[in-house]
């Protein structure tokens, strides 16, 4: 306990020019823990940007026939019963009604059934359903029916690339590439990760729906081509097994995705090149490990606490909002 002179009351006081040399605060122990501290709460809120531009005289990614139905995501990988600040009981699907932060927190309580409490994303919908697709009605030279399919293409593709369990879990991109052109598919398989979502080896989500925002917009574009614009934001929930969790940012990572897509059809194309095309694609994640480029990391998984940490940018967990800039594992666009 600090000491002081006594007051009227029996208060100690400090003397403020001998606290910094009070020998508990010169134990090195207690310096050690101190700094250690400090670093931990300034790893908060890792980003990764990245930015893929796709220009093809051919293409980029097409679908398969109509109708063919998505595989959604079976949540239901086994949650482990140890968390330092987490309750665990029987997982529920709810979306509150309650106003949802702007931003995400670093710190507080951490309900493991409800993951997204107390996130911007406790109010969206689950997966896909979070996508706002506008009617299909005739543009340009196609028809309502051909637009609406081709809103169709679009959806599924994200689909598969954001919630299928064969995508995410098992690292494999063929139900992706069976979707786009022929001539595209050879990109995909290449650079999956320009694409779709992987998760990080050893790391699960927890039995609880990911959630999403976003909407699609169409417009003309060339003759034979029809243009869709995606831009959304999907939040995961990670078990985090055995590992301490401060906050919904340790296990919460959101990825945001800007993408243009351009449907070719008609005797203007090959045959080869007629679908579904990723003219260019942008993506942003948000509360992840800087340590693993490629596949999405929770951020508990991160103990590099010296790492580059820059200050977020408001609105980006708004897919109208501009797509952030910053790069905050690095400090620099990836």
């Amino acid at each position: 306990m600090f000491c002081g002179e006594a007051d009227e009351v029996g208060w100690y006081t400090v003397d403020e020019y001998d606290i910094e040399n009070h020998p508990d605060l010169m134990d090195p122990d207690w310096q050690r823990h101190a700094e250690k501290e400090a670093w931990v709460n300034l790893r908060r809120r890792r980003g990764r940007a990245k930015w893929r531009k796709r220009l093809t005289t051919s293409a980029l990614v097409v679908v398969v026939v109509a109708g063919a139905g998505v595989g959604l995501y079976v949540w239901g990988q086994s949650t482990s019963e140890k968390s330092t600040d987490a309750d665990l009981g029987a997982p529920e699907s709810v979306v509150t009604t309650e106003a949802a932060p702007t931003d995400l927190p670093q710190e507080g309580h951490v309900d493991l059934t409800r993951p997204f409490d107390g996130t911007p994303a406790q109010n969206w919908a689950e997966g896909i359903a979070g996508l706002t697709v506008p009617a299909a009605v005739k543009v340009g030279a196609f028809s309502a029916k051909q637009v609406g399919q081709a809103e169709d293409q679009v959806k599924q593709a994200i689909a598969v690339a954001q919630f299928d369990p064969d995508t995410l879990d098992r690292h494999n991109p063929a139900k992706y590439a069976a979707l786009v052109a022929l001539d595209a598919r050879p990109d995909v398989k290449a650079h999956p990760d320009g694409y779709v979502i992987f998760l990080a080896d050893g790391y699960h989500l927890l039995p609880v729906s990911p959630r999403m925002t976003g909407a699609m917009t169409v417009k003309p574009g060339k003759a034979g081509e029809l243009l869709i614009h995606a831009s959304y934001v999907v939040a995961y929930a990670f078990d985090p097994g055995d590992h301490p969790v401060d906050g919904p940012g340790d296990l919460d990572p959101f990825v945001r995705v800007g993408a243009d897509y351009t449907v070719r059809s008609g005797s203007h194309w090959l045959a080869s090149s007629r679908g579904l095309w990723v003219d260019k694609f942008s993506s942003y994640f948000d509360s992840v490990a800087c340590t693993n480029d490629d596949k999405l990391t929770p951020a508990f998984s991160d103990h590099d606490y010296f790492a580059t940490s820059v200050s977020p940018e408001p609105g980006r967990f708004d897919p109208s909002k501009p797509m952030p800039t910053q790069d905050n594992c690095h400090g620099t666009p990836g």
